[in-house]
C-alpha cells in the first residue's frame, strides 16, 4: 500500500475530540489572558457597532470574557466540558451575561446570521480535511452579511507536522500522540491550503507569525476575513 492510498483510507476515521487538558488543576497563564491580536479586533469591532459575537472554541473563556466586560453580546461555544464549567464560573464572578453552549464546531447550534463577528482562535485546525472544510463552512454560515471573522490556522513550518512522533492520516493532517492534545486531529496548512478554504469570504488581513521555543517552533496563519 502506498502512503497516499493509506492516507485515503484513514480519512474519516477522525471526529472531533475535546483536550484531556484539566482546566481545573493547571491552566498556563496564557490561556487565562486574552491573545494580543483580540485587542485590535475589539477595538475595530466596536468602531464597527458590531454587538453579537461568537468565540468558537472558548477555552477557559479569555476572549468571552474580554468583549463581554466591553459591551458585547458573547455566545461562547466549545467541545469541552471541563472548559465550560470554567468559563461559566469566571462569567458569574464578573456577572456578566455571556450564552454559553458545548458542542462540535463541525454543527453549530445557532441559526444563520446569527453573529457581527467571530473569533476562532487556535481551533478550526482541530480536524481532518474534511472537518475543517465543514467547520469553515459552518463558520460561514453563522456569520451576518457583511460581518467579520478572525481565524488561525496551523503553518506545515510548524516543528509539530515534521515530528515523527505524530502520525500523519492523510498528507495535511496529523494526530498527536503525546501529551494532552494526544488523539486530537491537527490540520496543517500552506499559504495557498488557508486561501483556497477562505474562497468564499473576501480576506481582509492575512498575517503569518513564527514562535520560537527552546525545543520547537510553532508557526501559524491570522486570518482576517469579511463574510
Amino acid at each position: 500500500m502506498s502512503r497516499q492510498q493509506g492516507y485515503q483510507e484513514m480519512k474519516s476515521i477522525t471526529k472531533s475530540k475535546a483536550w484531556s487538558w484539566n482546566w481545573d488543576s493547571s491552566v498556563a497563564p496564557w490561556w487565562e489572558e486574552p491573545a494580543a491580536e483580540a485587542y485590535p479586533l475589539l477595538t475595530r469591532w466596536s468602531k464597527k457597532r458590531f454587538k453579537k459575537i461568537l468565540d468558537l472554541g472558548c477555552g477557559i473563556g479569555r476572549h468571552s470574557i474580554l468583549f463581554a466586560s466591553n459591551d458585547f453580546e458573547v455566545d461562547a461555544f466549545d467541545l469541552s466540558e471541563e472548559g465550560i464549567k470554567k468559563i461559566e464560573k469566571l462569567a458569574s464572578q464578573e456577572n456578566l451575561p455571556i450564552k454559553i453552549n458545548v458542542g462540535d464546531m463541525l454543527s453549530l447550534p445557532y441559526k444563520n446570521n446569527s453573529f457581527d463577528c467571530l473569533i476562532g482562535y487556535h481551533v478550526v485546525y482541530h480536524a481532518d480535511d474534511n472537518g475543517i472544510r465543514k467547520a469553515i463552512s459552518e463558520i460561514k454560515r453563522v456569520l451576518k452579511k457583511d460581518g467579520e471573522a478572525y481565524i488561525t490556522f496551523n503553518s506545515q513550518n510548524s516543528t509539530s507536522f515534521k515530528d515523527s512522533d505524530n502520525k500523519h492520516i492523510t498528507q495535511n493532517t496529523i494526530i498527536k500522540e503525546k501529551g494532552h492534545e494526544a488523539g486530537i486531529p491537527h490540520f496543517y496548512s500552506t499559504k495557498n491550503d488557508v486561501e483556497n478554504l477562505l474562497k468564499d469570504f473576501k480576506v481582509v488581513e492575512f498575517t503569518y507569525k513564527e514562535e520560537y521555543y527552546s525545543d520547537y517552533i510553532g508557526a501559524h496563519y491570522f486570518v482576517l476575513v469579511k463574510n
